[in-house]
């Protein structure tokens, strides 16, 4: 009798700690960029176009949708500014989706008004929060993880403030333990000073 007790309870405390995940999987119009303040991995980019959540914390996924535009003789790809979509996680598979663009009208519209759903497999809408992340420089997506931490930190509509780092300007002065101002050294390794600037 005692045996069974224990192995009754045993069970229980297994069964109560192990998590269940869901898959969050994307659209074939949508590529991932980010997800929870990470850059995605080319991998993820392009074969698999999914991930895991195994948590019920909350989630930044920052995506693209891309599709082409106009009839097969003169067709132009269309790709959005990257948008922010956080939500919930919940244990069930989620996908993220957003909607089919065929004509120019159709990206006038999302551009005003970016529609991106996420719904678990039976359709039902989860609850998330979407935003634009503004970029700015000549090749915004290498800088996308800065801009979405300073994003998370300003605390808009869809940041997730326990995903902002903290960064520090070289140009800041630093002190030393006698309160005296010492300045900081940058080392820059390469031959074309220039190139690595940008």
């Amino acid at each position: 009798m005692k045996l069974r007790a224990i192995t009754l309870s045993m069970a229980a405390l297994l069964a109560s700690t192990v998590s269940v995940a869901g898959m969050v999987s994307v659209s074939s119009n949508i590529d991932i960029l980010a997800i929870d303040g990470q850059k995605a991995s080319k991998n993820l980019l392009k074969e698999t176009r999914s991930f895991t959540v195994n948590d019920t914390d909350s989630h930044q996924v920052v995506v693209r949708v891309a599709e082409l535009i106009g009839s097969s003789s003169n067709q132009s790809l269309f790709e959005s500014s990257p948008i922010i979509v956080t939500f919930k996680g919940n244990g069930e598979d989620l996908v993220i989706s957003a909607p089919t663009l065929n004509s120019q009208s159709d990206v006038e519209k999302f551009q005003k008004m970016p529609s991106i759903s996420v719904k678990n497999l039976s359709g039902q809408v989860v609850e998330a929060k979407i935003d634009l992340l503004k970029q700015e420089g000549i090749f915004p997506n290498a800088n996308i993880i800065n801009d979405l931490s300073d994003y998370n930190a300003s605390g808009a509509a869809a940041a997730v403030p326990a995903l902002a780092t903290q960064t520090m300007s070289a140009a800041v002065p630093m002190t030393n333990g006698a309160g005296k101002v010492t300045k900081g050294k940058i080392t820059v390794q390469g031959e074309n000073v220039a190139e690595q600037q940008l």
